[in-house]
């Protein structure tokens, strides 16, 4: 009877070491995906850099719309419902990511010095704001391209302001985030593309 009675808290140590044991490999693994952080470049290989003086100042300022102001990757389904893809963001939210894009390309252009207004040395001011930047879902909820569009002006000293459209629609054929990755990189370059060439 005695060795019965030491055997107890032996016993009941075990278990309790196999219940905390087991409650925190819960806390180390975890049934859901791991957020994985996407990110974009800016478009142009950088070109041989002239003098900073011949470059046009600009400031750049971006804004979106409502809705759009997140880091998450975002889908518009057919029936204009927005959602975003789990476990998947932008390497920034929507402005930070869009504005350093936009400077980061037309600084590779050799063009362009982007600055601070706070400096006040800015020649030129470009305001853009993002108006669509989601995927685009069919009535089944797969992914069939993604979309891209700004609006904005580009003023510089007394000139007349130049109005900007810019967008980019490009297919989706593979459900990956890396391709649908891929697709907003390619409709990211084209409307840089398109607003390099206007401005």
């Amino acid at each position: 009877m005695a060795m019965n009675i030491s055997k107890k808290p032996l016993v009941f140590c075990l278990l309790l070491a196999a219940i905390i044991a087991s409650a925190c490999s819960g806390m180390n693994h975890s049934d859901r995906p791991a957020t994985t952080t996407w990110w974009l470049n800016a478009y142009g290989e950088a070109a041989v850099v002239p003098s900073p003086d011949s470059r046009v100042k600009v400031d750049v300022a971006v804004t979106v719309v409502p809705g759009l102001d997140t880091h998450r990757i975002l889908t518009l389904a057919d029936n204009a419902e927005m959602n975003k893809y789990a476990a998947a963001r932008w390497a920034d939210s929507l402005p930070e990511l869009t504005a350093s894009l936009v400077s980061r390309s037309l600084e590779a252009t050799g063009r362009f010095a982007v600055v601070s207004r706070a400096k006040g040395v800015e020649e030129c001011d470009l305001l853009l704001e993002v108006q669509e930047f989601y995927a685009r879902l069919d009535s089944a909820g797969r992914t069939t391209g993604v979309q891209v569009g700004m609006q904005g002006r580009y003023l510089c000293d007394r000139q007349e302001p130049v109005l900007i459209r810019l967008r980019a629609s490009k297919p989706v054929h593979e459900e990956r985030m890396s391709v649908i990755v891929a697709a907003f990189q390619r409709a990211m370059d084209e409307i840089m593309k398109d607003l390099i060439g206007i401005i």
